[in-house]
């Protein structure tokens, strides 16, 4: 077997070299997992032996202080020139997918060890004496195993890489971070001073039961990334229209309702506050994909896409768990239980690759209106031992007005068959009616990386907007729910 036909991809090479200039992470991440060899391009030799050795040294890594390594180690035109080096820093379209493209230069290179060992194992056959099969074989497998060793232990990372990473990222967090927010700003105070806004790499659940308002606090929290960040945002809507999106987030922009809005029977203010609100979403980069009850594999290609064309990609929000299907439904083996399972790890996944956070809108099941109080609990998500275990975050809705709702249905249904009608628990006072407002809570009932707590919010429901209350009203929804609990 020639050597030229040996397994590579040098164009992978190419890139990751372009990532490790480019990003501290790549750069650990690279060191993690290759050396020289593993480059078949003398090229690409090269400069990975450059940026080796400022590392080593611990000198900055970029496409300057690669060129003066070069240069010094006299192999700058064996690299083929500085345009050499600036091109491969110029291939690069997104460095989060420098790990994807390691992966690739180490397994191509443990496999062309792999050939080469077999083919030295061939030539030891061919050309020694066997005095004894069983040594033979033993010395073989032992060059093979050391082959496979290398790609395993490969996996690993040092702890002085990792450590290194972590310095960077908190001596950035320091510089960039707002009001103690490192990642991507949640747009409601409280919620920032528990999860220090969505961090990346991590998955974030919102549930809750149906009409509570999951979809408009998705929602809520993709425009006040798109907003606060002016970053690229996207929407997985695979329950509503392109068009149904965009008027739930028209009316929460304007504060018009939503009814309103669907109608177009507007008056003048409103008319100038649309125009105003239209404007605004206009110049947010928010994108949305409706496509009905989409694919795993459709969802994942093309957030994959839509980072590769939007490296500033900061969030994604897929509306919701229930509607995504895996394509293995018509396989009697596989259970729904599967299906979710596979979904939410896949999804998991998918914020580590593309370094960013995912909300995926979940529901509850209905035995979280027979709770105490009628608040949902981590053990009613749908099929929550999988969705509970992937989740980094998750958010649990309760509205006490929803609640009531029920509780009217079931007396309701008590009388219609000649039951006994439960006591009627006594109304609260009434909020405001201004936007149909509804007192929200949002339970942190996992945190990953934090702590866990009640947010107060107010769900104005004829805008799909979710707001900050004012502190005398926060205080008084903190002290019903205690007194709740206490009863």
């Amino acid at each position: 077997m020639a050597s030229t036909s040996l397994p590579s991809n040098v164009m992978a090479e190419r890139y990751v070299l372009g990532c490790m200039m480019l990003d501290d992470r790549s750069l650990s991440i690279g060191f993690s997992y290759l050396s020289e060899n593993d480059f078949v391009d003398i090229k690409n030799q090269n400069v990975f032996r450059a940026i080796s050795e400022l590392y080593r040294r611990g000198a900055k890594v970029e496409y300057g202080t690669v060129c003066n390594e070069l240069q010094t180690m006299k192999l700058d035109e064996e690299t083929g020139g500085l345009g050499y080096v600036f091109q491969l820093t110029q291939d690069v379209t997104a460095t989060s997918s420098a790990e994807h493209y390691i992966r690739i230069v180490k397994d191509q290179s443990v496999l062309r060890q792999f050939l080469l060992t077999l083919q030295k194992v061939q030539k030891d056959y061919m050309d020694g004496e066997i005095s004894s099969v069983g040594e033979f074989l033993d010395n073989a497998n032992a060059e093979i195993s050391d082959v496979i060793k290398n790609r395993s232990v490969a996996e690993f990372k040092s702890a002085a890489d990792v450590a290194k990473v972590v310095a960077n990222e908190m001596e950035r967090a320091k510089k960039t971070g707002k009001n103690g927010v490192t990642g991507v700003d949640t747009g409601y105070p409280k919620l920032n001073a528990l999860t220090h806004g969505w961090q990346p790499e991590t998955l974030i659940i919102v549930a809750a039961r149906p009409s509570v308002g999951k979809t408009s606090l998705a929602l809520n929290f993709a425009y006040q990334a798109a907003k606060k960040e002016k970053k690229t945002v996207g929407f997985f809507s695979l329950e509503m229209s392109a068009e149904q999106v965009m008027q739930r987030l028209i009316s929460l922009c304007a504060s018009v309702d939503g009814g309103k809005i669907q109608t177009g029977m507007l008056n003048r203010d409103e008319t100038i506050k649309v125009a105003s609100a239209l404007k605004e979403i206009s110049d947010l980069k928010l994108y949305i994909d409706d496509t009905p009850n989409a694919l795993l594999g459709d969802i994942i290609a093309k957030a994959t896409k839509l980072k590769s064309q939007h490296p500033d990609l900061c969030l994604l929000v897929v509306d919701y768990l229930g509607l995504i299907q895996t394509g293995q439904r018509q396989n009697k083996d596989y259970s729904r239980q599967a299906e979710i399972s596979e979904i939410s790890s896949q999804l998991k996944a998918l914020a580590r690759s593309l370094q960013i956070p995912i909300i995926l809108v979940c529901q509850v099941n209905r035995h979280a209106d027979d709770n105490s109080g009628g608040r949902p609990k981590l053990s009613n998500l749908a099929e929550s031992g999988s969705v509970e275990q992937n989740a980094d975050v998750v958010l649990l809705l309760y509205r006490k007005d929803y609640v009531d709702n029920v509780l009217r249905k079931k007396r309701s249904s008590f009388r219609s068959q000649g039951g006994p009608e439960p006591e009627p628990e006594p109304e609260a006072p009434k909020a405001p009616n201004v936007g149909n407002v509804s007192e929200t809570e949002v339970h942190v009932a996992k945190n990953r990386q934090g702590s866990t707590d009640y947010v107060n919010l107010l769900f104005f429901k004829a805008y799909s907007r979710f707001d900050t209350p004012i502190p005398e009203v926060d205080a008084q929804m903190t002290r019903n729910r205690q007194n709740e609990s206490d009863d």
